[in-house]
């Protein structure tokens, strides 16, 4: 399933995936539901309705619809699996699991439940797993809990700090 990221205007560029020619579409229909939405979405290019009429000549049904996912995010989020550390308000310290890693911030899973809120200033440190193994230390806001799973964005972002650089480049490989 691939990816479209739908800007602040609410406008998403899908790119066929039969023929890689692309268009705009006006996502504001789909961004009612909160997270990434998928959809189904039918490709009209004549590149995909020739094969689709091939197909159908040899006796085969290919349906040109695909299944596309919209993601509201503004910057690429990586699948991570990564063990560090947290510290909440009172300066206790928790295992955690990061699972997803951006520019702007990260998921991580608790080892255990935590009496961590919304909106907690929390403290992360976590290495990365690049040839370095870069130490990463980053001050976050929690933004959004589900069970044992937490979301935080970070304060600082697209500074110069030796954090923010050794993220960005890792988030490029």
């Amino acid at each position: 399933m691939t990816s479209f990221y739908v800007d602040k205007d609410n406008k998403a560029t899908i790119v066929c995936p039969g023929c890689g020619k692309s268009k705009v579409i006006d996502a504001s229909r789909f961004m009612r539901a909160d997270g990434p939405v998928k959809i189904k979405l039918k490709f009209k290019c004549g590149y995909c309705a020739q094969k689709q009429k091939k197909t159908e000549l040899a006796g085969n049904n290919v349906n040109p619809i695909h299944i596309i996912t919209l993601e509201r995010r503004k910057f690429y989020r990586k699948k991570v699996n990564l063990p560090g550390t947290f510290i909440d308000p009172r300066g206790k310290k928790a295992g955690i699991q990061i699972i997803d890693l951006s520019r702007t911030g990260l998921k991580f899973k608790l080892d255990f439940p935590w009496p961590v809120r919304c909106e907690d200033t929390i403290s992360v440190e976590f290495h990365l797993d690049n040839a370095a193994k870069t130490l990463i230390k980053k001050k976050a806001q929690v933004k959004k809990i589900n069970g044992l799973l937490v979301s935080a964005e970070f304060f600082s972002m697209n500074t110069f700090s030796e954090s923010d650089k050794a993220i960005g480049f890792y988030l490029m490989n």
